[in-house]
């Protein structure tokens, strides 16, 4: 009899198990055919997009006993060019740089990146400083690093992120940073935004923790890649073309810790773009806590998603310098489809 009971209750619970997965099953299946569905972001981000070397910020002269010395003068090399490696070394960070200088004896073998693309191969002799180093009279730096803020992760996990391209102002670098790395990172204040100076959300970026992602595409719209990170959203529609409206809607985003929230704002203008641009919306903020809190949107808000009925319409992209209660969004569905565009990191590798 106790036997019975026993096969009784495991067919029960089969029985439930099974109804259970069929219905996740069929609600997977119409979220599907009804259309794209996405994880929400909001969250705020670390980002430290890398080129093949070492970024030149600036060449300068070295100061020796015998005055001023530029190593690089008959190189052509200039900012925003990538030392690639220096005696058959691939260069990865400073560090490693320097000590191949102080390490090597006459003249070194360096190979570089001119901004044209074109890569080249240079004899430099590096001039002794006063403190008796090897330099070559140059500044580098190893990433382009800064925050922005998660848009969404697809169902296969694909991110994509801060809705228009990485530019670093110190190398004049931009289309080129099509690899890095995304990592956690909480916001740990608000620089206000003011008629004519853009604020920013502060945070720091530890690169020795774990990276959530990796960077594998920097375009117009934002950055895109893998993502490898816990994902945190709930589940969202991204809207078709026509979907969005004027009228009211929301921005998700993170102004305090690592944790979004809601913000009313208004959709004021759609613009109906065939191909994908920066500048699809113009929203307004009207929640008096975002105002009180950031002044409106902020560097650092770039990305956060736009929320109108339910759907995923667009994120934030820029802000209008002379009101920072306006500003520009992109498209969602572009983003979207960009997330899906082949890997140009694989095609780099495959070159």
């Amino acid at each position: 009899m106790k036997k019975r009971q026993a096969v009784f209750c495991f067919a029960i619970l089969f029985m439930i198990s099974m109804l259970a997965f069929t219905i996740l099953s069929g609600e997977s299946s119409v979220a599907q055919a009804q259309g794209d569905y996405v994880y929400l972001g909001g969250y705020p981000i670390g980002i430290s997009a890398t080129e093949e070397g070492l970024i030149v910020v600036d060449v300068v002269a070295v100061q020796t006993e015998n005055g001023e010395v530029f190593p690089l003068q008959n190189t052509g090399v200039t900012k925003g060019d990538i030392l690639l490696s220096l005696n058959g070394e691939k260069l990865t960070n400073v560090y490693q740089l320097k000590k191949l200088l102080c390490d090597s004896e006459g003249e070194v073998d360096l190979s570089v990146k001119h901004k044209s693309g074109v890569v080249c191969r240079y004899s430099v002799c590096p001039a002794i400083c006063l403190s008796k180093e090897r330099k070559l009279g140059v500044i580098v730096k190893e990433d382009v690093s800064g925050i922005g803020t998660m848009t969404f992760v697809t169902l296969d996990k694909r991110f994509a992120a801060l809705g228009h391209h990485i530019h670093d102002g110190e190398s004049g670098l931009c289309d080129s940073l099509n690899s890095g790395k995304i990592y956690c990172t909480e916001i740990d204040g608000v620089i206000r935004g003011e008629s004519g100076k853009a604020g920013g959300l502060v945070a720091s970026l530890n690169k020795l923790t774990t990276p959530i992602g990796e960077i594998q595409s920097n375009t117009n719209i934002g950055i895109y890649g893998r993502f490898d990170g816990k994902i945190r959203g709930n589940l969202v529609r991204v809207a078709k073309r026509g979907e969005a409206t004027m009228g009211k809607a929301q921005i998700y985003t993170t102004v305090e810790g690592e944790n979004p929230a809601f913000y009313d704002i208004e959709i004021v203008k759609i613009v109906d773009q065939d191909s994908p641009k920066e500048k699809g919306l113009v929203i307004v903020v009207r929640d008096e806590r975002l105002i009180a809190k950031t002044g409106g949107i902020v560097q650092g808000m770039s990305g956060s998603p736009i929320i109108q009925n339910g759907l995923l319409v667009g994120a934030v992209t820029h802000v209008f310098v002379g009101d920072a209660t306006r500003g520009y969004g992109v498209h969602s569905r572009f983003m979207y489809s960009t997330s899906y565009m082949p890997n140009l990191a694989e095609e780099r590798a495959a070159a």
